[in-house]
């Protein structure tokens, strides 16, 4: 037999009986494919490469002139690299496929596409391991996710579909139906928060769709001065169905006042603008300010505990008038902007915005002038007790160190001489947050706390009172003094200004008169002022369920003056009033 070196403008190589055979380099009528490598009896037997005029090429086992056995392959346009084996010039059995994004599988292939058991990691990181077919994910497997997340359980053509668990990192934890990779049909969701979900689902939202938190009963509430009270609330779709299949939702229940926004041109406008507290918006057309709420055992031990002189523990058979020398027939007697009567349109919660108007409004009772034509020592006086109430609110006070300035937002002057007469207390304690059982919840044995320390909403109506009253007893000694002067001149004398002393310093000058003045206007001051408060329920389960919270749901509660109510005895637990029904003694 004869062999050689061929020499052709083709192939150079080894020959055997004018074969190709041994080593030689092959280039083919089409001028993109280049063959170097290994030869048997004319065809590409052995260990060879394949290259393509575009940088791709082919490098390995070659049998019987076909790509098979173990090799490397390499796209120059996609930057794919494949090593593993072949057959019949295709991907066939085991190998790694490194894309150009820098994903790689590691697994079985058929005919080119990933086809059995395989591990892919693609290029955010996420891990998938398991079956796929037709180069989907198909069957059983794992994944995990960048961030963190895992998936055990059924594939469908690259989707999560049959039945499957999901850890997220966060640790909610979802096992049941899946459809389109979504959750659907029945499943279970324990949440991070504590939160549970079983029901059924679908598209990846619960079937019975938490939409609102309803309070039951009336949502708005006439209470006595001082009397605990229960919210009850209730958990409902869109369509008023309880969603019975949640379970411990977070629920925290608040209170607040109203915020009242003083014009440009008032004293206490520079003072507003200093409040830290960020005003909450209401559905009842206008803004509020927290206002402290907790439960009822806390004030009754508050009040069984104190040895303060002036503070007494309201017993079960005495009326809340009893225990704070009530004078007068009510605070509604004296044209007062914070009478409670149920019978009028207004109290002062329920005044206008601007302080100018709520006082323009008594003014005009009695037919006198505005605001505007307030004398410059009146208006002086309005800046001074803003002054005063800036100070208040301006310093940090230890909780021992209580005055009756504390309740009403003022402070004594450098020297004053007037005892304290109530002790500061500390804030007290919020009300706990409820976890809903059966789509409901309760808060019971609830109170109004009296304020804090200089609670500046009622600092400010404070001096709105004492600006009415102020204008109230301008307008009574200008008619006093022309009464007064007539008679002088008859009887050849004078009358001066200074014969009817200002009742802002009534407070210095006779505190057990200001006191009871006080008392008239606002009943017992360890409990809330009349007034008109506002109860918010509000969903602070967290993380929020499916990353949505519920709405706030609000009430009102109308607390009204002791002597506005006939024989209101002091509170206990058993007479105190629930949101299912109005306690309205009138």
């Amino acid at each position: 037999m004869a062999s050689g070196v061929a020499k052709v403008h083709r192939y150079m190589g080894e020959t055997k009986n004018q074969l190709r055979n041994g080593y030689g380099v092959y280039r083919y009528p089409n001028s993109f494919f280049r063959y170097e490598g290994d030869w048997k009896e004319g065809k590409k037997h052995g260990h060879g490469k394949l290259i393509m005029n575009d940088g791709s090429y082919y490098e390995g086992e070659f049998i019987n002139g076909e790509i098979e056995g173990h090799g490397f392959r390499k796209w120059a346009t996609s930057g794919n690299t494949y090593s593993g084996q072949f057959l019949n010039g295709e991907l066939n059995g085991h190998g790694v496929m490194t894309y150009g994004d820098g994903s790689v599988y590691e697994g079985e292939f058929q005919n080119n596409r990933k086809q059995g058991r395989g591990v892919i990691k693609d290029s955010t990181g996420a891990v998938y391991e398991g079956s796929f077919h037709n180069n989907m994910k198909h069957g059983e497997g794992s994944m995990t996710y960048s961030n963190g997340d895992r998936y055990v359980g059924d594939w469908i053509q690259d989707k999560r579909q049959g039945s499957g668990e999901l850890t997220s990192l966060d640790g909610t934890v979802y096992d049941g139906q899946w459809r389109n990779d979504l959750f659907n049909g029945e499943g279970t969701m324990i949440h991070s928060s504590g939160m549970t979900y079983d029901g059924m689902w679908t598209n990846g939202y619960p079937s019975e769709d938490a939409a609102e938190i309803v309070i039951i009963g009336d949502t708005e509430v006439d209470l006595t001065q001082g009397t605990p009270f229960d919210v009850d609330i209730e958990i409902r779709t869109s369509d008023g169905k309880l969603v019975l299949s949640e379970q411990a939702r977070e629920l925290h229940i608040s209170a607040a006042f109203r915020h009242y926004t003083p014009n440009e041109n008032s004293p206490l406008f520079d003072l507003i603008e200093e409040m830290e507290e960020t005003p909450m918006t209401t559905p009842f057309g206008y803004e509020v300010v927290p206002y402290p709420l907790t439960d009822f055992i806390y004030m009754e031990d508050r009040l069984k505990t104190s040895e303060t002189p002036g503070i007494k523990a309201p017993s079960p058979t005495s009326t809340m008038g009893e225990s704070v020398a009530l004078d007068g027939t009510g605070p509604a007697d004296d044209g007062s902007v914070m009478s409670t009567n149920k019978s009028e349109s207004s109290n002062m919660v329920n005044a206008e915005k601007q302080p100018t108007s709520v006082a323009s409004s008594t003014q005009n009772k009695g037919g006198s002038s505005e605001v505007k034509g307030e004398s410059k020592s009146d208006n002086q006086g309005a800046k001074d007790d803003a002054s005063r109430m800036t100070t208040a609110q301006g310093e940090s006070r230890p909780t021992t160190e209580g005055t009756a300035e504390a309740a009403d937002g003022d402070v004594p002057q450098e020297g004053s001489s007037r005892a304290p007469e109530y002790i500061d207390s500390p804030v007290p304690p919020p009300v706990n947050n409820k976890r809903t059982d059966g789509a409901k919840a309760s808060f019971k044995d609830l109170i109004l706390a009296p304020p804090p320390p200089s609670y500046r909403p009622f600092s400010i109506l404070d001096i709105l009172i004492e600006e009415e009253a102020r204008q109230k007893e301008k307008k009574s000694k200008t008619a006093g003094l022309a009464g007064q002067l007539r008679l002088g001149a008859k009887l050849g004398k004078t009358v001066g200004l200074d014969d009817y002393p200002d009742q802002v310093v009534l407070k210095e000058k006779d505190p057990k008169a200001y006191k009871a003045k006080r008392e008239k206007l606002y009943g017992d001051e360890r409990f809330a002022r009349p007034a008109e408060y506002v109860i918010m329920v509000s969903d602070v389960t967290n993380p929020p369920f499916l990353g949505k919270k519920l709405p706030t749901a609000y009430m009102l509660i109308k607390i009204a003056h002791p002597k506005k109510f006939k024989k209101a005895k002091t509170p206990t637990k058993g007479s105190k009033a629930s949101s299912r029904a109005s306690n309205n003694n009138d």
